[in-house]
């Protein structure tokens, strides 16, 4: 291969976040050409325009799950509904459910059985809108500040509320995951607000889209092992599974 542009090399290092998540430098290097030492200047220039994180040895894509809930709902659609319906199988009747705040779980929220004597508790305004939609599920609303981004309340207020209960299953917001660093979101007070809510879980769900794996946000709240049960798509990040299955989880497929 002839030697590259900067550009062209950017390009190339891109289009490897996009497609896998990560890029290590001397991979890159030898695919590319080059020496570890361009890659990794590349990978700083790349990582000062928010393109990617720089990580030891390479660098992981950010997460896509930034902006509002109103658009995040517009992205992977079909995923998050085949997650939502591998879900159901952890529902059981008479438990106590606390649904965080995010788009997939909007969809699990729409298929959740009627008549199992379920208790929702959600700070998420729009999941317990949702809930209302279709009555037959007792449905409590934890308050505080709303936060458009997160779409739901995460402040001092909601975190004092959740001491109010105990639940027998979580499912709980994620943003990204690697393997470094385990599960992790994009806000500090909504990282806080998930790790009061693992203290007072039974059962912690975690419902993970294919796209945020292998990617960074900032605060990490979850490790691997503390998952009961994970949902994702078949064959996306088998060191993942093993982890969850060693440490005494269970994790489920969507089709």
């Amino acid at each position: 291969m002839s030697k590259m542009l900067p550009n062209q090399r950017h390009d190339a290092i891109l289009a490897t976040l996009q497609q896998q998540g990560r890029v290590l430098a001397v991979e890159m290097a030898e695919r590319l050409n080059t020496t570890e030492a361009t890659i990794r200047r590349d990978l700083r220039q790349l990582a000062a325009q928010n393109l990617c994180k720089r990580i030891y040895g390479g660098a992981l894509a950010p997460t896509p799950a930034t902006g509002p809930i109103s658009a995040r709902l517009q992205l992977s659609g079909d995923e998050k509904q085949a997650l939502a319906l591998a879900a159901l199988a952890l529902v059981k009747e008479g438990q106590v459910i606390f649904l965080d705040a995010g788009s997939t779980h909007l969809y699990l929220a729409e298929l959740l059985p009627r008549d199992l004597r379920l208790t929702v508790v959600t700070n998420a305004l729009t999941i317990a809108g949702k809930m209302l939609e279709q009555p037959g599920i007792r449905t409590i609303l934890i308050g505080g500040e709303l936060d458009a981004d997160i779409g739901g309340c995460v402040d001092a207020k909601a975190v004092q509320e959740i001491d109010d209960f105990y639940f027998d299953l979580a499912f709980v917001g994620i943003c990204a995951y690697d393997p470094g660093c385990g599960f992790s979101a994009l806000n500090y007070q909504d990282a806080q607000f998930k790790k009061r809510l693992l203290a007072r879980s039974g059962n912690l769900a975690v419902l993970c889209t294919g796209d945020k794996l292998n990617t960074y946000a900032p605060y990490s709240f979850l490790p691997a092992h503390r998952v009961d049960y994970l949902v994702t798509p078949p064959g996306r990040h088998p060191q993942l599974e093993q982890q969850i299955t060693h440490s005494g989880g269970k994790v489920l497929y969507s089709d």
